[in-house]
């Protein structure tokens, strides 16, 4: 595990602004810690790498040309319609007019259905009558009738 206390100070140790007392220290923590050597390495190689970079300058005009193309970008047909849908269809005025139209349709239906004849409430008939002779509950039930019914599996 590294101390956070060390991992402040490589930047300092790497440019040499570290007072003898913590550039010690900072060598001592090294020495006992392999893993942490290493980093220090690591950043200390990619600093002198980058140091020898050459530099690169955009050309003056770079910022007003990328803002112009992400302008042109953003006006784009396809790229406006899209937006344009997606924002007209969760405004405030267009959603609670969809769910108010689709509440009253559902309403409507389950008014009709209920009250029509499609309901199906008046064609429904009890058909647990336990009293009809002509079903057969076990053994002894078929053979209490006037004509005994022959269950599945029943030899009599």
């Amino acid at each position: 595990m590294i101390d956070n206390k060390y991992l402040d100070k490589i930047t300092d140790y790497i440019e040499n602004t570290l007072s003898n007392s913590d550039k010690a220290e900072f060598e001592l923590y090294m020495d006992k810690n392999s893993e942490f050597k290493n980093i220090v390495e690591d950043i200390k190689l990619n600093t002198l790498a980058l140091k020898k970079l050459e530099n690169i300058e955009a050309p003056s005009d770079f910022v007003y040309k990328l803002n112009q193309r992400i302008d042109e970008y953003e006006n784009s047909t396809i790229f406006n319609q899209l937006s344009n849908t997606v924002t007209n269809l969760f405004s405030k005025s267009d959603t609670f007019t969809l769910l108010s139209g689709a509440s009253l349709i559902l309403i409507l239906s389950f008014s009709f259905f209920k009250f029509s004849s499609f309901g199906g409430y008046d064609n429904i008939t009890d058909t647990n009558d336990f009293n009809d002779s002509s079903i057969a509950i076990n053994d002894s039930d078929s053979l209490n009738v006037e004509d005994p019914v022959l269950l599945l599996g029943n030899d009599k």
